[in-house]
């Protein structure tokens, strides 16, 4: 068969099937250039050093106990497998009360408030909940769990529900502050809880996209950030309605701030996300952006306007109902 004539089928084969070409090479370009698997992390070793050991003043810690250590926790890399994670969900709540739990064979380092966003994802909280708690119970970290709900039915608006939770925990002065979506869970026992002394952004892998840090300013997920920095950034926009924008434009504020993205390496860092409904995008999102460096002094934890809140202390987390 002449050389020609097979190039021509070809030809016409790809002619023919011109409409799974662009697919294809969508799906080549997303598994080889999207995202960073190798990004750029603090050392195991030097993880210590970069811990915000600050605990609530409020926490009575007893001069007969020695202070908790944690480097075995940072060295202790270990996947969390299904068959743990099922065990996970049927965990009993002893030392739990108003979502909160301290050690009781040594003095915590740290304290840690947990804020969660969350409207009409019940099965997603309840798989969350308890195994956010069989997981923290053993980082010998001080912790309080708060789930704030918005419970309208006007857009979602994630930034400012960040906001109200981050006011009652600060009121409740836990100097570190952990935002976390709902349908991630951590899957490395090596990931310890705790802020820095810059912003960490700890869901760096998660499995949605095949465990690569698809940006370098990504923030959104999982972030630990001091109360202090909270503050000074002014929190989140109030301005994000519905989905998209309120992380990227978090992100700009840590950026005018001077202050770092940190992270741990890619196998601590590890999610598994749950499969949920996304809320209805924002397509103004991009505009609000553009302005968000000039309006961030005036938009954000000080400009809170909601029509009421409610805070409801359960026995697994402290509930901070929102109607805005």
């Amino acid at each position: 068969m002449p050389k020609w004539l097979s190039r021509q089928r070809l030809f016409l084969l790809l002619k023919k099937n011109v409409w799974l070409l662009f697919p294809l090479i969508s799906i080549i370009q997303f598994f080889f250039t999207f995202g960073e698997f190798k990004y750029e992390h603090i050392p195991v070793e030097r993880v210590n050093d970069y811990l915000y050991k600050h605990v609530n003043p409020n926490l009575k810690l007893l001069n007969t106990k020695a202070e908790c250590k944690y480097d075995d926790i940072l060295h202790h890399t270990q996947l969390t497998q299904v068959r743990e994670m099922k065990k996970m969900l049927n965990f009993t709540p002893k030392g739990i009360m108003n979502g909160s739990f301290a050690p009781e064979e040594c003095n915590p380092a740290m304290s840690v408030a947990i804020l969660v966003t969350y409207r009409n994802r019940q099965s997603q909280l309840d798989v969350f909940i308890p195994y956010i708690h069989t997981f923290l119970r053993k980082q010998n970290i001080h912790y309080k769990i708060y789930v704030i709900e918005q419970q309208d039915d006007k857009p979602w608006n994630k930034g400012l529900l960040y906001n109200i939770g981050a006011k009652q925990a600060i009121a409740e002065k836990f100097p570190c502050l952990i935002l976390h979506d709902v349908d991630l869970l951590p899957l490395d026992h090596s990931n310890l809880y705790a802020c820095l002394n810059q912003p960490r952004h700890m869901s760096a892998s998660i499995d949605k996209f095949r465990f690569v840090l698809i940006y370098n300013t990504l923030v959104g997920g999982v972030l630990a950030i001091t109360s202090e920095h909270y503050k000074l950034l002014n929190g989140f926009s109030n301005r994000f309605l519905g989905w998209g924008g309120e992380d990227d434009d978090f992100a700009s504020r840590i950026s005018a701030n001077k202050l770092d993205i940190l992270r741990f390496p890619q196998h601590m860092a590890r999610y598994t996300m749950l499969r949920h409904q996304q809320e209805p995008e924002n397509s103004a999102r991009y505009a609000i952006m553009l302005d968000g460096r000039r309006r961030a002094a005036s938009d954000g934890l000080g400009s809170v306007a909601f029509a009421s809140v409610g805070v409801r202390p359960q026995r697994l987390y402290t509930l901070i109902t929102v109607r805005v």
